[in-house]
């Protein structure tokens, strides 16, 4: 089809405008005629819709037509169903010439949703596919035992549920969303979660990191929480060693693939460990502050004494660094005698929030094995590292 793949039916419709003079035209001996047009046609778009991906066989350009499609489709049906509820109710015969139209509109609709649904855009609103939000009942703490106990957690999930669900925000809804909401509901009304939380998260909170909620709201909840636990503590050193192990297993916590609540914000595991960073950066400074004035660190390799705030302050774990420079080294982007030679080489001029002084030997005993998990942060930092190069 060239041009306008909808021309005909969008003239057909526009035709059975009440407000169009062709409207009272339309006689009874026409009807059958016309319904053989409208099948006919219905026949053609199918047909159409069915040599889409074989004409476009390009990703992009496949998507660029389809959605102009969809577009195109959605307002045919939302003028088609406008013209209805203006037919006069005498014209019975252009009234239900043009109820056979809706209805061929929506066969074409039904099989492209059923053809293409897996091209559909997630974060784009379900009305503009012209499909309805379903109603989901979001649980109670008498539908699930992950609810009990956790009031503050609960009032949070219902007050973002009900603003996700509110009747203003329904024309916004996309179908990323309701498809996490449905998951979520599902998993807790069925306690799927974990059986048991670990010795610091609870159930729901695991359900929730699993599932990469990342709320601005919940990624307060989780830090208040940190925070609020760590201010019992007696000393500095005592409060930064259980931050510390406090990110060990939020880190251990496996999360699923590719699921986010809100694709507008960066990853949950990136967020909490960027405030776990931080926290430990500031809370380690202020306890040297405390102790002297300056410190000193002996660089063992080397016999050389470089002052911490000499170094330069990484953001990664040692773990990570080592993940980091070994993809690098293999990768050919950096070279040197081996890899222990590079990492003999940086590893007097690094510092991080964990450790002033690291060692080469640190380096490399943990290159040789890698975490997953620490693989998967190493990989969210470089596409960090990515979306900066592309402002430059």
């Amino acid at each position: 089809m060239e041009g306008f793949a909808l021309e005909w039916l969008d003239r057909v419709v526009n035709k059975f405008n009440p407000a169009q003079a062709s409207f009272a035209d339309f006689e009874e001996h026409r009807l059958q005629d016309f319904s053989e047009e409208v099948m006919e046609e219905k026949g053609r778009q199918i047909a159409y819709l069915k040599k889409l991906t074989f004409q476009y066989p390009k990703k992009r350009k496949f998507q660029e037509v389809l959605d102009s499609y969809f577009g195109a489709l959605n307002s045919l049906i939302d003028n088609a169903e406008s013209n209805l509820t203006l037919v006069p109710i005498a014209s019975v015969i252009p009234k239900r010439a043009l109820e056979l139209v809706t209805a061929n509109l929506a066969d074409i609709h039904a099989f492209l949703l059923e053809r293409y649904s897996v091209s559909l855009a997630l974060d784009v609103p379900l009305r503009k596919y012209h499909l309805a939000v379903p109603s989901i009942d979001f649980a109670q703490p008498v539908d699930s035992s992950l609810l009990i106990g956790y009031p503050s957690l609960l009032s949070l999930l219902k007050e973002l549920f009900t603003k996700a669900f509110d009747a203003e925000n329904l024309p916004n809804i996309t179908s990323r969303q309701v498809d996490y909401w449905k998951g979520l509901n599902e998993l807790i009304r069925g306690n799927q979660g974990r059986i048991a939380g670990d010795e610091y998260f609870c159930n729901l909170e695991l359900l929730l990191i699993e599932r990469n909620f990342n709320s601005t709201k919940f990624a307060r909840y989780l830090t208040d929480r940190f925070t609020s636990q760590l201010e019992e503590l007696a000393s500095g050193d005592i409060r930064i060693k259980h931050l510390a192990y406090i990110q060990k297993l939020f880190n251990q916590i496996p999360v699923i693939k590719d699921l986010a609540y809100d694709r507008q914000y960066d990853d949950l595991s990136l967020t909490i460990n960027k405030w776990f960073i931080c926290e430990i950066e500031f809370r380690s400074r202020s306890n040297t502050e405390k102790v002297c004035e300056s410190t000193a660190m002996e660089i063992k390799s080397s016999g050389y004494v470089r002052k911490t705030a000499d170094k330069v302050l990484c953001k990664l774990t040692v773990d990570q660094l080592a993940i980091f420079f070994k993809a690098a080294d293999q990768s050919k982007i950096i070279a040197g005698k081996s890899l222990s030679a590079i990492f003999q080489a940086v590893a007097p001029y690094l510092s991080t929030p964990y450790k002033e002084d690291i060692s080469h030997g640190s380096l490399r005993s943990k290159s040789y094995s890698a975490e997953r998990r620490d693989k998967e942060l190493v990989l969210e930092y470089i596409a960090k590292l990515m979306r900066q190069i592309e402002e430059l």
